[in-house]
């Protein structure tokens, strides 16, 4: 796990602001910013389908709230330096698996979900090779998960969209303290403090996976946050 710039721990939002602005040019996190909007727009998809099912490990509540958010909120709440949903990034024996078998997403794939995946893969590919601190802040990928990416050719990450699509879902999505927090931002506009507050509470479970402290299920973190 990369530690923030000052080694004191990420304790607050100076920190917060410090840490992840060395790591991530200002690029990338507009990149991480329009995948996170892309993410909340298909959660919010998802949810009108079927109102009573959590979505992509999301409870109801949070999903309801989050496509509930106008445009304003919904960039508010993508505003983090890390991506708000996961693909098994913190898995290597899976990717070490898709790495030897993957296969194009079949026809009855969704068109949105699938162009997602396949630019979240795209972005995981980037990082991975050019800049490991920021693969693991922004994608919490683990280093045994960038050495496989590393070899993973750019032709793969096609085929590789079959496999991963399955396995989207929100990040820390057991953490209904993270989404409330979260979703508070977009209840408050030009709100800063409670931004970077929801931002650290992120930073802080980032770094308890790190440290062993947390157990994430498939994007679903089980730490003790």
């Amino acid at each position: 796990m990369v530690q923030p710039d000052d080694g004191d721990g990420v304790q607050d939002g100076a920190a917060d602001q410090y840490g992840t602005r060395a790591v991530l040019d200002s690029g990338t996190l507009e990149t991480i910013r329009e995948s996170n909007q892309g993410f909340l727009t298909l959660l919010a998809r998802r949810h009108a389908t079927d109102t009573t099912q959590a979505v992509f490990g999301l409870n109801v509540a949070s999903a309801a709230a989050v496509a509930a958010l106008d445009e304003r909120g919904r960039h508010a709440v993508a505003a983090c330096p890390y991506t708000l949903f996961n693909l098994r990034f913190d898995d290597a024996v899976f990717w070490r698996r898709v790495a030897g078998d993957c296969r194009d997403p079949g026809p009855d794939s969704l068109e949105d979900e699938v162009a997602f995946a396949r630019t979240t893969l795209f972005l995981a590919w980037h990082l991975a090779r050019y800049n490991d601190p920021a693969a693991a802040i922004a994608l919490g990928m683990t280093p045994a998960v960038q050495r496989v990416w590393r070899r993973l050719p750019l032709p793969a990450l096609a085929c590789a969209t079959s496999a991963a699509l399955p396995q989207l879902a929100a990040r820390w999505g057991a953490q209904p303290r993270f989404w409330a927090r979260l979703l508070q931002v977009a209840a408050v506009a030009g709100n800063a403090g409670r931004h970077a507050d929801a931002r650290l509470l992120g930073l802080q479970l980032l770094a308890a996976e790190g440290l062993g402290l947390a157990t994430p299920a498939r994007g679903a973190g089980a730490g003790p946050f």
